[in-house]
Protein backbone atom coordinates (compact mmCIF):
# COMPACT_ATOMS: atom_id res chain seq x y z
CA UNK A 1 0.00 0.00 0.00
CA UNK A 2 2.63 2.57 1.11
CA UNK A 3 5.23 1.53 -2.33
CA UNK A 4 1.47 2.09 -4.37
CA UNK A 5 0.58 5.28 -2.11
CA UNK A 6 4.75 6.73 -3.16
CA UNK A 7 4.46 5.51 -7.08
CA UNK A 8 1.23 7.38 -7.40
CA UNK A 9 2.96 10.70 -5.18
CA UNK A 10 5.82 10.33 -7.59
CA UNK A 11 3.74 10.04 -10.97
CA UNK A 12 2.22 13.25 -10.02
CA UNK A 13 5.09 15.23 -8.92
CA UNK A 14 8.13 13.65 -10.93
CA UNK A 15 10.51 16.60 -10.23
CA UNK A 16 9.58 16.50 -6.34
CA UNK A 17 12.68 16.40 -4.55
CA UNK A 18 12.87 13.33 -2.24
CA UNK A 19 13.08 14.83 0.79
CA UNK A 20 9.74 16.47 1.24
CA UNK A 21 6.39 17.13 3.38
CA UNK A 22 3.15 16.12 1.35
CA UNK A 23 0.00 17.65 2.73
CA UNK A 24 -2.63 15.11 4.02
CA UNK A 25 -4.57 15.18 0.99
CA UNK A 26 -1.94 13.80 -1.21
CA UNK A 27 -1.71 10.76 1.14
CA UNK A 28 -4.47 7.40 1.09
CA UNK A 29 -6.92 7.49 3.68
CA UNK A 30 -5.18 3.92 4.42
CA UNK A 31 -1.19 5.11 4.66
CA UNK A 32 -2.44 8.01 6.40
CA UNK A 33 -4.38 5.76 8.83
CA UNK A 34 -1.04 3.90 9.40
CA UNK A 35 1.42 6.29 10.65
CA UNK A 36 -0.98 7.64 12.33
CA UNK A 37 -1.10 3.84 14.16
CA UNK A 38 2.43 4.05 14.13
CA UNK A 39 3.48 7.59 15.44
CA UNK A 40 3.56 7.08 19.44
CA UNK A 41 2.55 10.42 21.70
CA UNK A 42 5.82 11.21 22.52
CA UNK A 43 6.49 11.66 18.23
CA UNK A 44 3.31 13.75 17.88
CA UNK A 45 4.36 15.70 20.58
CA UNK A 46 7.63 16.19 19.12
CA UNK A 47 6.32 17.26 16.12
CA UNK A 48 3.92 19.84 17.44
CA UNK A 49 6.28 21.08 19.84
CA UNK A 50 9.23 22.00 17.11
CA UNK A 51 7.31 23.85 15.33
CA UNK A 52 5.73 21.88 12.68
CA UNK A 53 2.72 24.25 11.33
CA UNK A 54 -0.01 21.56 10.41
CA UNK A 55 0.71 18.34 12.20
CA UNK A 56 -1.54 16.82 9.28
CA UNK A 57 0.89 17.05 7.05
CA UNK A 58 2.78 13.34 7.01
CA UNK A 59 6.02 12.34 5.34
CA UNK A 60 5.63 9.07 3.25
CA UNK A 61 7.46 7.07 1.01
CA UNK A 62 7.65 3.25 -0.13
CA UNK A 63 7.78 0.56 2.38
CA UNK A 64 11.70 0.61 2.19
CA UNK A 65 12.24 4.29 2.81
CA UNK A 66 9.59 6.31 3.94
CA UNK A 67 8.55 10.06 4.10
CA UNK A 68 11.53 11.35 5.52
CA UNK A 69 13.46 9.42 2.05
CA UNK A 70 16.84 8.60 4.40
CA UNK A 71 16.10 5.77 1.95
CA UNK A 72 17.66 3.13 5.36
CA UNK A 73 18.38 -0.14 3.89
CA UNK A 74 16.44 -2.85 5.08
CA UNK A 75 19.28 -4.07 7.03
CA UNK A 76 19.42 -0.93 8.94
CA UNK A 77 15.42 -1.61 9.78
CA UNK A 78 15.15 -3.23 13.04
CA UNK A 79 14.65 -6.46 13.33
CA UNK A 80 10.78 -7.54 12.53
CA UNK A 81 9.54 -4.10 11.65
CA UNK A 82 6.48 -3.81 9.30
CA UNK A 83 5.33 -0.96 7.67
CA UNK A 84 6.57 2.61 7.24
CA UNK A 85 9.60 4.59 8.93
CA UNK A 86 8.38 8.36 9.96
CA UNK A 87 10.44 11.00 10.61
CA UNK A 88 11.04 14.84 10.39
CA UNK A 89 12.21 17.01 7.59
CA UNK A 90 13.77 20.09 8.71
CA UNK A 91 12.40 21.84 5.82
CA UNK A 92 9.09 21.88 7.70
CA UNK A 93 10.44 22.81 10.71
CA UNK A 94 10.58 26.30 11.93
CA UNK A 95 13.70 27.59 13.43
CA UNK A 96 13.82 30.15 16.25
CA UNK A 97 16.69 32.94 16.21
CA UNK A 98 16.73 36.20 17.91
CA UNK A 99 16.81 40.19 16.63
CA UNK A 100 20.18 41.31 15.98
CA UNK A 101 20.99 44.81 17.27
CA UNK A 102 20.93 46.26 13.42
CA UNK A 103 17.29 45.23 13.26
CA UNK A 104 16.75 46.31 16.86
CA UNK A 105 17.49 49.67 16.27
CA UNK A 106 15.87 49.89 12.87
CA UNK A 107 12.39 48.68 14.66
CA UNK A 108 12.57 51.30 17.33
CA UNK A 109 13.53 53.84 14.43
CA UNK A 110 10.44 53.30 12.59
CA UNK A 111 8.66 53.35 16.13
CA UNK A 112 9.76 57.08 16.96
CA UNK A 113 8.96 57.98 13.43
CA UNK A 114 5.68 56.86 13.38
CA UNK A 115 5.06 58.68 16.75
CA UNK A 116 6.73 62.10 15.85
CA UNK A 117 3.98 61.95 13.16
CA UNK A 118 0.98 60.88 15.42
CA UNK A 119 1.51 62.59 18.04
CA UNK A 120 1.41 66.19 16.31
CA UNK A 121 -2.18 65.29 14.85
CA UNK A 122 -3.25 63.77 18.18
CA UNK A 123 -2.84 67.66 19.67
CA UNK A 124 -4.31 69.30 16.92
CA UNK A 125 -7.38 66.85 17.23
CA UNK A 126 -7.42 67.53 21.11
CA UNK A 127 -7.05 71.74 20.42
CA UNK A 128 -9.77 71.09 17.50
CA UNK A 129 -12.16 69.84 20.31
CA UNK A 130 -11.50 72.45 23.16
CA UNK A 131 -11.88 75.03 20.16
CA UNK A 132 -15.06 73.67 19.32
CA UNK A 133 -16.46 72.92 22.68
CA UNK A 134 -15.86 77.13 23.49
CA UNK A 135 -17.51 77.39 20.26
CA UNK A 136 -20.45 75.79 21.74
CA UNK A 137 -20.42 77.93 24.75
CA UNK A 138 -20.22 80.98 23.75
CA UNK A 139 -23.10 79.97 21.75
CA UNK A 140 -25.37 79.33 24.52
CA UNK A 141 -23.93 82.73 26.10
CA UNK A 142 -25.25 84.50 22.69
CA UNK A 143 -28.50 83.16 22.95
CA UNK A 144 -29.03 83.44 26.29
CA UNK A 145 -28.45 87.62 25.96
CA UNK A 146 -31.01 86.87 23.17
CA UNK A 147 -33.67 85.17 25.15
CA UNK A 148 -33.32 88.06 28.00
CA UNK A 149 -33.31 90.75 25.65
CA UNK A 150 -36.85 89.31 24.39
CA UNK A 151 -38.40 89.35 28.05
CA UNK A 152 -37.43 92.88 28.30
CA UNK A 153 -40.34 95.42 27.71
CA UNK A 154 -37.44 97.58 26.47
CA UNK A 155 -36.26 94.72 24.43
CA UNK A 156 -32.91 95.76 25.20
CA UNK A 157 -29.77 93.84 26.07
CA UNK A 158 -28.60 94.02 29.48
CA UNK A 159 -26.15 96.59 30.87
CA UNK A 160 -22.48 94.95 30.23
CA UNK A 161 -22.41 96.55 34.16
CA UNK A 162 -24.48 98.34 36.46
CA UNK A 163 -23.55 100.02 39.09
CA UNK A 164 -26.25 101.90 42.09
CA UNK A 165 -26.32 103.03 45.77
CA UNK A 166 -25.50 99.32 47.77
CA UNK A 167 -26.85 98.11 51.63
CA UNK A 168 -24.26 97.98 54.25
CA UNK A 169 -23.92 95.01 56.34
CA UNK A 170 -26.39 97.06 58.33
CA UNK A 171 -29.23 97.54 55.90
CA UNK A 172 -28.43 100.75 55.87
CA UNK A 173 -27.93 102.46 51.93
CA UNK A 174 -24.49 103.44 51.09
CA UNK A 175 -23.91 106.19 48.09
CA UNK A 176 -21.40 107.67 46.04
CA UNK A 177 -21.91 109.78 43.30
CA UNK A 178 -20.59 107.01 40.83
CA UNK A 179 -22.20 104.18 42.51
CA UNK A 180 -20.87 100.89 43.75
CA UNK A 181 -20.51 97.96 41.84
CA UNK A 182 -23.81 95.72 41.75
CA UNK A 183 -23.56 93.27 39.04
CA UNK A 184 -22.91 92.65 35.52
CA UNK A 185 -24.46 91.31 32.25
CA UNK A 186 -23.63 87.46 33.71
CA UNK A 187 -25.83 87.90 36.79
CA UNK A 188 -28.93 89.40 34.16
CA UNK A 189 -28.57 86.35 31.97
CA UNK A 190 -28.63 83.65 34.57
CA UNK A 191 -32.06 81.95 33.92
CA UNK A 192 -31.14 82.04 30.43
CA UNK A 193 -27.86 80.01 30.86
CA UNK A 194 -30.16 77.20 33.57
CA UNK A 195 -29.06 79.02 36.67
CA UNK A 196 -32.04 79.77 37.75
CA UNK A 197 -30.92 78.76 41.72
CA UNK A 198 -28.25 81.35 41.33
CA UNK A 199 -30.43 83.98 39.85
CA UNK A 200 -32.87 83.47 42.74
CA UNK A 201 -30.44 83.87 45.70
CA UNK A 202 -28.24 87.07 44.71
CA UNK A 203 -28.76 89.88 46.49
CA UNK A 204 -29.73 92.91 44.38
CA UNK A 205 -29.57 95.39 47.31
CA UNK A 206 -26.14 94.45 47.86
CA UNK A 207 -22.43 94.72 45.95
CA UNK A 208 -21.38 91.86 43.66
CA UNK A 209 -18.46 91.06 46.01
CA UNK A 210 -20.49 91.60 49.65
CA UNK A 211 -19.87 89.19 51.93
CA UNK A 212 -22.92 89.58 54.14
CA UNK A 213 -25.26 86.67 54.10
CA UNK A 214 -28.35 86.20 52.14
CA UNK A 215 -30.94 83.71 51.21
CA UNK A 216 -29.98 80.16 52.29
CA UNK A 217 -27.07 81.86 53.93
CA UNK A 218 -25.17 82.49 51.37
CA UNK A 219 -23.00 85.93 50.16
CA UNK A 220 -22.82 87.25 46.64
CA UNK A 221 -19.33 86.20 46.97
CA UNK A 222 -20.00 83.02 47.87
CA UNK A 223 -22.19 82.41 44.94
CA UNK A 224 -19.54 83.69 42.50
CA UNK A 225 -16.38 81.45 44.56
CA UNK A 226 -18.19 78.61 45.32
CA UNK A 227 -20.47 77.82 42.20
CA UNK A 228 -18.06 78.00 39.51
CA UNK A 229 -20.05 77.75 36.08
CA UNK A 230 -18.13 75.97 33.30
CA UNK A 231 -20.27 77.73 30.34
CA UNK A 232 -18.73 80.83 31.46
CA UNK A 233 -15.00 79.58 30.74
CA UNK A 234 -13.15 78.78 27.54
CA UNK A 235 -11.59 75.24 27.94
CA UNK A 236 -8.37 76.68 26.66
CA UNK A 237 -8.00 79.39 29.26
CA UNK A 238 -5.46 78.46 31.36
CA UNK A 239 -6.75 80.91 34.37
CA UNK A 240 -10.51 79.39 34.05
CA UNK A 241 -9.85 76.80 37.60
CA UNK A 242 -9.75 80.31 39.58
CA UNK A 243 -12.55 81.17 41.47
CA UNK A 244 -15.31 83.30 39.85
CA UNK A 245 -13.11 82.84 36.14
CA UNK A 246 -14.84 84.51 32.88
CA UNK A 247 -13.59 83.86 29.65
CA UNK A 248 -16.63 85.93 27.50
CA UNK A 249 -17.02 89.12 27.29
CA UNK A 250 -19.69 91.26 25.20
CA UNK A 251 -19.29 94.19 22.93
CA UNK A 252 -18.66 97.74 24.85
CA UNK A 253 -17.95 99.54 21.66
CA UNK A 254 -15.25 102.29 21.17
CA UNK A 255 -13.33 103.99 24.06
CA UNK A 256 -11.17 106.38 25.19
CA UNK A 257 -8.92 104.97 27.91
CA UNK A 258 -7.50 108.25 29.31
CA UNK A 259 -4.25 108.94 30.70
CA UNK A 260 -4.38 107.06 33.57
CA UNK A 261 -4.21 104.05 31.00
CA UNK A 262 -5.20 100.72 32.03
CA UNK A 263 -3.99 100.10 35.46
CA UNK A 264 -5.80 98.57 38.91
CA UNK A 265 -6.95 101.98 39.77
CA UNK A 266 -7.33 103.52 36.45
CA UNK A 267 -9.57 103.09 33.47
CA UNK A 268 -12.08 105.19 31.37
CA UNK A 269 -12.88 109.03 32.92
CA UNK A 270 -13.81 107.86 36.54
CA UNK A 271 -11.36 105.82 39.07
CA UNK A 272 -14.11 103.22 39.16
CA UNK A 273 -13.35 102.74 35.64
CA UNK A 274 -17.10 103.28 33.89
CA UNK A 275 -17.24 103.20 30.38
CA UNK A 276 -19.93 105.19 29.46
CA UNK A 277 -22.16 106.03 26.54
CA UNK A 278 -22.99 109.57 27.95
CA UNK A 279 -19.62 110.50 28.70
CA UNK A 280 -17.42 109.27 25.69
CA UNK A 281 -14.56 111.77 26.19
CA UNK A 282 -13.61 112.30 22.04
CA UNK A 283 -14.36 114.49 19.76
CA UNK A 284 -15.94 112.32 17.60
CA UNK A 285 -17.46 115.27 15.13
CA UNK A 286 -14.49 117.13 15.40
CA UNK A 287 -15.78 120.60 16.02
CA UNK A 288 -13.34 121.25 18.81
CA UNK A 289 -16.19 120.28 21.37
CA UNK A 290 -15.78 117.06 23.10
CA UNK A 291 -18.79 115.34 24.62
CA UNK A 292 -21.36 117.30 23.19
CA UNK A 293 -24.60 116.21 21.97
CA UNK A 294 -23.70 114.76 18.55
CA UNK A 295 -20.68 113.09 20.30
CA UNK A 296 -22.58 110.89 22.69
CA UNK A 297 -24.82 110.25 19.40
CA UNK A 298 -22.24 108.98 17.80
CA UNK A 299 -20.70 107.31 20.45
CA UNK A 300 -23.38 105.37 21.13
CA UNK A 301 -23.67 103.72 17.41
CA UNK A 302 -20.36 102.15 18.65
CA UNK A 303 -21.12 99.19 20.95
CA UNK A 304 -23.88 97.49 21.91
CA UNK A 305 -23.53 96.88 25.53
CA UNK A 306 -23.57 100.12 27.91
CA UNK A 307 -23.62 100.61 31.62
CA UNK A 308 -26.59 101.63 33.78
CA UNK A 309 -26.88 103.39 37.26
CA UNK A 310 -29.62 103.06 39.67
CA UNK A 311 -30.89 105.12 42.46
CA UNK A 312 -33.06 103.17 44.86
CA UNK A 313 -33.09 105.61 48.13
CA UNK A 314 -33.71 108.53 46.03
CA UNK A 315 -31.49 111.19 46.96
CA UNK A 316 -30.19 111.14 43.58
CA UNK A 317 -26.75 109.84 44.90
CA UNK A 318 -25.65 108.45 42.13
CA UNK A 319 -27.85 110.15 39.81
CA UNK A 320 -29.78 107.81 37.79
CA UNK A 321 -28.74 106.43 34.57
CA UNK A 322 -31.01 103.73 32.40
CA UNK A 323 -29.76 100.90 30.50
CA UNK A 324 -27.99 102.25 27.24
CA UNK A 325 -27.30 98.99 26.21
CA UNK A 326 -29.20 98.62 22.55
CA UNK A 327 -32.30 96.67 21.30
CA UNK A 328 -31.68 94.11 18.35
CA UNK A 329 -33.64 96.85 16.29
CA UNK A 330 -31.35 99.22 16.42
CA UNK A 331 -28.86 97.18 15.09
CA UNK A 332 -28.27 99.00 11.18
CA UNK A 333 -25.30 97.40 10.03
CA UNK A 334 -26.91 93.57 9.89
CA UNK A 335 -26.90 91.74 13.42
CA UNK A 336 -25.00 89.29 11.51
CA UNK A 337 -22.25 91.60 10.85
CA UNK A 338 -21.93 92.85 14.05
CA UNK A 339 -19.83 91.07 17.10
CA UNK A 340 -21.74 90.78 20.67
CA UNK A 341 -19.20 88.07 22.54
CA UNK A 342 -16.12 87.50 22.42
CA UNK A 343 -13.25 85.76 23.98
CA UNK A 344 -10.82 86.88 26.61
CA UNK A 345 -8.61 85.35 28.64
CA UNK A 346 -7.51 87.94 30.17
CA UNK A 347 -10.79 88.75 31.55
CA UNK A 348 -12.18 88.54 35.32
CA UNK A 349 -8.51 88.13 37.09
CA UNK A 350 -8.94 87.54 40.75
CA UNK A 351 -12.10 89.60 40.22
CA UNK A 352 -15.58 87.85 39.86
CA UNK A 353 -17.88 87.15 37.42
CA UNK A 354 -20.08 89.14 38.56
CA UNK A 355 -18.06 92.30 38.44
CA UNK A 356 -19.89 95.20 36.41
CA UNK A 357 -15.93 97.06 35.61
CA UNK A 358 -16.21 96.58 31.81
CA UNK A 359 -12.01 95.80 31.77
CA UNK A 360 -13.12 92.48 33.68
CA UNK A 361 -16.51 91.88 31.77
CA UNK A 362 -16.38 93.81 28.47
CA UNK A 363 -13.93 94.37 25.27
CA UNK A 364 -13.37 97.37 23.29
CA UNK A 365 -11.67 99.13 20.55
CA UNK A 366 -9.30 101.87 22.17
CA UNK A 367 -10.44 104.63 19.78
CA UNK A 368 -7.19 107.29 18.87
CA UNK A 369 -8.46 110.87 20.42
CA UNK A 370 -6.16 113.00 18.40
CA UNK A 371 -8.36 112.78 15.47
CA UNK A 372 -6.61 117.00 14.75
CA UNK A 373 -3.62 115.87 14.78
CA UNK A 374 -3.74 112.66 12.32
CA UNK A 375 -5.20 115.39 9.71
CA UNK A 376 -8.96 113.73 10.12
CA UNK A 377 -12.08 115.54 9.49
CA UNK A 378 -15.81 114.94 10.97
CA UNK A 379 -15.76 112.94 7.44
CA UNK A 380 -13.58 110.54 7.96
CA UNK A 381 -12.39 110.45 11.67
CA UNK A 382 -15.48 107.78 12.54
CA UNK A 383 -15.16 106.33 9.10
CA UNK A 384 -11.31 104.95 9.76
CA UNK A 385 -11.50 104.53 13.02
CA UNK A 386 -7.96 105.03 14.02
CA UNK A 387 -6.68 102.46 17.03
CA UNK A 388 -4.93 104.00 19.79
CA UNK A 389 -1.33 104.03 19.57
CA UNK A 390 -0.63 103.37 22.55
CA UNK A 391 -2.62 100.12 22.57
CA UNK A 392 -1.49 98.27 19.82
CA UNK A 393 -2.13 95.61 21.19
CA UNK A 394 -5.67 96.47 21.11
CA UNK A 395 -6.55 93.95 18.30
CA UNK A 396 -7.44 89.86 18.07
CA UNK A 397 -4.47 88.02 20.10
CA UNK A 398 -2.44 91.20 20.08
CA UNK A 399 -2.71 90.80 24.50
CA UNK A 400 -2.98 86.82 25.01
CA UNK A 401 -0.12 86.73 27.17
CA UNK A 402 -1.80 89.57 29.53
CA UNK A 403 -1.91 90.81 32.17
CA UNK A 404 -5.46 89.59 33.39
CA UNK A 405 -7.56 92.19 34.23
CA UNK A 406 -5.81 95.01 31.92
CA UNK A 407 -6.41 93.90 28.64
CA UNK A 408 -10.31 94.35 27.58
CA UNK A 409 -9.53 92.93 24.15
CA UNK A 410 -10.21 89.96 22.34
CA UNK A 411 -7.51 87.12 23.01
CA UNK A 412 -7.74 83.53 23.18
CA UNK A 413 -5.17 80.33 23.60
CA UNK A 414 -6.40 79.07 20.40
CA UNK A 415 -4.58 79.02 17.42
CA UNK A 416 -5.04 81.69 14.40
CA UNK A 417 -8.09 83.69 15.82
CA UNK A 418 -10.64 83.98 18.71
CA UNK A 419 -14.67 82.41 19.02
CA UNK A 420 -17.06 85.38 18.56
CA UNK A 421 -20.66 85.46 19.12
CA UNK A 422 -22.69 87.93 16.67
CA UNK A 423 -25.86 90.00 17.29
CA UNK A 424 -27.92 87.43 15.42
CA UNK A 425 -27.06 84.68 18.03
CA UNK A 426 -24.72 82.21 15.65
CA UNK A 427 -21.19 81.72 16.74
CA UNK A 428 -17.66 81.96 14.30
CA UNK A 429 -14.03 81.56 14.56
CA UNK A 430 -12.90 85.06 13.96
CA UNK A 431 -9.48 85.38 12.24
CA UNK A 432 -6.20 87.27 14.20
CA UNK A 433 -5.60 88.73 10.51
CA UNK A 434 -8.36 90.42 9.75
CA UNK A 435 -8.50 93.83 8.56
CA UNK A 436 -7.95 96.44 11.00
CA UNK A 437 -10.89 98.99 9.93
CA UNK A 438 -12.68 95.80 9.12
CA UNK A 439 -12.54 94.40 12.70
CA UNK A 440 -14.05 98.00 13.71
CA UNK A 441 -16.87 97.98 11.36
CA UNK A 442 -17.69 94.41 13.56
CA UNK A 443 -17.70 96.34 16.57
CA UNK A 444 -20.03 98.87 15.79
CA UNK A 445 -23.63 98.23 15.20
CA UNK A 446 -24.94 101.24 13.02
CA UNK A 447 -21.26 102.93 12.03
CA UNK A 448 -22.84 102.42 8.28
CA UNK A 449 -25.99 104.69 9.47
CA UNK A 450 -26.09 108.12 7.83
CA UNK A 451 -24.75 110.46 10.93
CA UNK A 452 -25.36 114.13 11.58
CA UNK A 453 -22.83 117.24 11.34
CA UNK A 454 -21.24 116.04 7.62
CA UNK A 455 -19.43 112.90 10.21
CA UNK A 456 -18.33 110.20 7.51
CA UNK A 457 -20.26 106.74 7.79
CA UNK A 458 -18.43 103.63 7.70
CA UNK A 459 -19.21 101.44 4.37
CA UNK A 460 -21.46 98.83 4.49
CA UNK A 461 -19.94 95.70 5.33
CA UNK A 462 -20.06 92.78 3.18
CA UNK A 463 -20.03 88.56 4.52
CA UNK A 464 -16.81 87.58 2.05
CA UNK A 465 -14.40 90.89 4.11
CA UNK A 466 -14.01 88.30 6.87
Amino acid sequence: MCSTAASVAENRHPRRPHNVCLPRDTVSDQVYEEAVQTLDASTAFGMIGSGIRNPRAIFFSDGESLMHRTQPSSKSRPAGQQGPVFGFSRSCVRQRRGFTLIELLVVISIIAVLMSLILPAVQNARSAARRTQCLNRIRQIGLGLHSNASRQASGQFPAYGTWGDAKSASGAWQNSSNGRKLRNWVVEILPEIDRQDLFDRWDFDRDHDSTTAGIGGLSNADLIEEFQMQILVCPDDESGDQAGALSYVVNAGYAHIDTSGLSPTGGWTFSTNVHRADDPDLDLNVNGSVNDDEDKQIFRRSGVFWYSRLDRDGDSRPSPVRNQSLRIDDIYDGSSNTLMVSENINAASNQFWGDPSPRFCAFVYPLDPNASSLGLTAADYFKTAPLDPRYEFAVINGSRSGPEGLRPFPNSNHSGGVNVSMCDGSARFLSEDIDLQIYAQLITPAGSQALPSGVGSQDILSGESY
